[in-house]
């Protein structure tokens, strides 16, 4: 049995490029011959999408009332910035970028062959089974190619097609893709998603049941973490770790106020997504250059971490490392990371991004249930992956 493992990679994306050196190293470690398939990844300028951009508009109203035009306009101002920052430092980027695709050619095991997503309808593969996660591989916002995620191609070698904690992401499937999903669900051998509410998806416009799994970072300990992957650049300092993707204009404040509380001399150390100008006075220290192993160390040796992120929240779970979630109540991806503080019993850590500028009551998490609560998981997990192989 060789094994082909489709999901995202070489994306700039830390999440996406630790779930994938995840499942490789699960499967293999559990004794699997698998490997990553070396798949393009198309990028989809969500900035430009009407599938993102009116659910962002109509949320907004909802939630900000007269006020969410000036939001709106706030955010648009902030993508042109980001886009001009993208061009200007495009030599940075393209730096950064080989910190994602060194990691990807060092640490992850994958196809000497690299395909497009059209020639994996064409191409001699040498799989015979063919798992398809993690990450939101499954979300219609992301791919115009969801027939690849769903393992279409995968049809013409008779092979076996599993998921593997594949992720829709948002909260319903529009009407004119209904019968897409009925059809690429329905050709899986077995289904296991990340989400609680995939799983209502999954069986609300499909007949096959599905699974609710452990994002793959969570199977990973964080000793085997610690031995394999993380650069702990920043050891025995003290400091608040802000990742965020969504850009709030709240985090910030948030953190610098939480490491005031830590500790006077607690410093706040931000990973940028992008290179949009910082202020140079804003007491934050900011660190775009991080590749993969150098996310993992921070998040590592954190005193605390504040983030927007379902990773950077999965993992500072893992890690045993006290956190905030600050939610956007306008998002409509919030589902990855709402499912996993409900699966953990750690609601409690949302804050929602809302202009009401809450703090959490207590910067202490008793992990010891949680920790039980992952172990338990880990073992339904892996159990549904050798029964799916088995079948």
């Amino acid at each position: 049995m060789k094994i082909g493992i489709v999901t995202y990679v070489k994306c700039d994306n830390y999440g996406a490029e630790l779930q994938a050196y995840a499942m490789q190293y699960i499967f293999r470690k559990l004794g699997y011959d698998a490997e990553l398939v070396n798949l393009e990844k198309r990028e989809k300028d969500l900035t430009s999408s009407a599938s993102a951009i009116i659910p962002a508009i109509i949320n907004r109203f909802k939630v900000y009332g007269w006020k969410a035009p000036f939001k709106i306009l706030k955010l648009v101002g902030d993508v042109i910035e980001r886009k001009k920052a993208s061009k200007l430092y495009a030599e940075e980027e393209r730096n950064k970028h080989k910190l994602f695709t060194d990691f990807f050619e060092n640490n992850i095991a994958h196809s000497e062959k690299f395909y497009t997503l059209e020639s994996v309808y064409t191409d001699d593969m040498p799989y015979n089974v063919f798992v398809a996660g993690s990450d939101q591989i499954w979300n219609y916002m992301h791919t115009d190619n969801l027939d690849v995620y769903f393992l279409m191609f995968a049809n013409r070698f008779n092979a076996k097609k599993i998921s593997y904690a594949a992720s829709i992401s948002v909260p319903d499937i529009p009407s004119r893709l209904h019968a897409d999903y009925k059809k690429y669900l329905e050709n899986l051998d077995s289904v296991a998603v990340r989400e609680l509410r995939g799983k209502e998806l999954v069986e609300k416009y499909s007949n096959k049941t599905a699974e609710v799994v452990l994002d793959p970072t969570l199977l990973v300990t964080k000793e085997e973490w610690k031995c394999n992957v993380a650069n702990e650049i920043r050891k025995g300092e003290k400091y608040v770790l802000i990742y965020t993707l969504s850009g709030s204009f709240y985090i910030r404040d948030l953190a610098k106020s939480i490491a005031q509380r830590i500790s006077p001399n607690c410093k706040v150390i931000n990973i940028k997504p992008n290179f949009k100008k910082e202020n140079p006075n804003d007491g934050i220290e900011h660190l775009y250059n991080v590749g993969p192993k150098e996310w993992v160390g921070l998040l590592m040796n954190a005193a605390y971490i504040v983030t927007d992120s379902f990773h950077g929240t999965a993992f500072s779970i893992n890690f045993n490392i006290p956190f905030t979630t600050l939610v956007n109540p306008t998002s409509n991806m919030n589902s990855r990371v709402m499912s996993i503080l409900t699966i953990t019993g750690l609601q409690n850590r949302i804050i929602y991004d809302d202009d009401s500028h809450l703090e959490p009551q207590s910067l202490d998490v008793d992990f010891s249930p949680v920790n039980k609560i992952i172990e338990n998981w880990r073992t339904k997990s892996v159990d549904y992956i050798h029964k799916a192989l088995s079948c």
